[in-house]
């Protein structure tokens, strides 16, 4: 099993945008990401972010008697092993990600979501992560519904699954399953998560390490658009399925990305829209999601019957874009939303990032997170064979 032990900061150096320069700098950049956040959310959202920030710090790991640890995941609750599991199985679909940025190419993950495998076929995954083909599925859904007689089989070591999954965390444990609560959807569970599978795994500091570097790579950004005032910042949709769009669903990438989202005034997550509605918000950028089957020459060349893109301004423009997927899909909250990011910034303001090098970034991440040293095939893959 490869140990990861510290992050190599000597490369977080060389795919820094802008190095940080004493504690001004580094209080401009969160004054400038409180007010990006306090524009962009309700207050009762903000408050729910706090409370999950305070958890994140609040992670937990108290060792018992021969060598035995106990880890506290997200409701609370206190989980005892006696060693590191080493059959560990996963329920949602980005947490294989996590767990190889912490753990490494192991062969660990004895089951995941049927989703993940999906999401593993069409990355750069497959190549970094071979051992991943091997995890069984027909044990969860789709919808993370557990099959308690398949997974039994398994005879896993924990289970990690979301804290909103109630009915089927209650049905794992009454099966006497180890299960690991985590938290859902924001950028800050994200980090939340990966203290605590890092816990789990006993490698505490490489959690840390891995939370330092989403917000140092993230602040890089922030920084650079501190002085781009609100009516400045590019129109910009992302579609989730069709004509399903991000309402705040992507508040993680766009907010510090500097993007402004015309979606963001309506109710819930995502929503359905029509046509009309496209066109009075005229986005001069549209994203394409990996919920999505949408590809940007759908739009670009007019395909889809009944409608008439060519008079929006972001396909006039070609400025159509699918969101890469690199060990995951970009779009949701994850290890990699830092390259989303940066992708999408240097998009929407190619003047201000005009010496961001994405090739160059992508390889640098994931050298120093997953420790993996990408082909410039591989990172052609990431960035362009899904811009057609």
């Amino acid at each position: 099993m490869r140990k990861i032990r510290n992050l190599m900061f000597a490369g977080i150096a060389a795919v820094s945008l802008t190095a940080c320069a004493g504690g001004a700098g580094t209080q401009e950049t969160a004054e400038t990401q409180e007010a990006s956040a306090a524009e962009t959310q309700e207050a009762s959202a903000a408050e729910t972010q706090e409370a999950s920030a305070a958890e994140t710090q609040e992670v937990s790991v108290v060792g018992d008697t021969a060598g035995s640890y106990t880890v506290t995941d997200v409701r609370g609750e206190k989980i005892t092993f006696d060693a590191e599991p080493q059959r560990v199985v996963t329920v949602e679909k980005p947490l294989p990600s996590i767990y190889y940025a912490i753990e490494g190419a192991t062969d660990n993950i004895v089951g995941c979501n049927p989703s993940s495998i999906k999401a593993y076929e069409e990355s750069v995954l497959r190549f970094m992560y071979p051992q991943l083909e091997n995890a069984a599925t027909d044990w969860c859904n789709t919808d993370s519904t557990v099959n308690l007689e398949e997974l039994l089989k398994l005879q896993p070591d924990v289970v990690f699954i979301y804290s909103t999954d109630e009915q089927e965390i209650e049905k794992m444990e009454s099966a006497g399953l180890k299960v690991v609560a985590l938290r859902s959807a924001e950028l800050d569970s994200v980090k939340e998560n990966l203290q605590i599978m890092a816990a789990v795994c006993q490698e505490e500091e490489r959690g840390e390490e891995l939370v330092r570097l989403i917000d140092e790579q993230i602040a890089e950004v922030t920084s650079r658009l501190d002085g781009v005032a609100e009516e400045d910042k590019p129109s910009v949709i992302e579609f989730y399925s069709d004509m399903n769009v991000s309402v705040s669903q992507y508040d993680h990438w766009m907010v510090p990305s500097g993007a402004h989202n015309p979606a963001s005034g309506l109710t819930g997550k995502k929503t359905e829209v029509d046509m009309e509605q496209i066109l009075l918000w005229n986005p001069e950028i549209i994203y394409i999601g990996n919920h999505s089957d949408l590809m940007p020459s759908d739009l670009l060349e007019n395909k889809q019957e009944g409608r008439d893109w060519s008079v929006v301004s972001a396909v006039a423009n070609k400025q159509v874009y699918k969101i890469p997927i690199g060990a995951y899909r970009w779009d949701p909250a994850g290890v990699e939303t830092p390259l989303m990011v940066k992708w999408a910034a240097k998009i929407q303001y190619p003047e201000i990032f005009a010496d961001m090098d994405m090739e160059q970034e992508v390889k640098d991440f994931f050298e120093i997170v997953y420790q993996y040293e990408l082909t410039d095939e591989q990172v052609s893959e990431i960035l362009d064979n899904r811009q057609q």
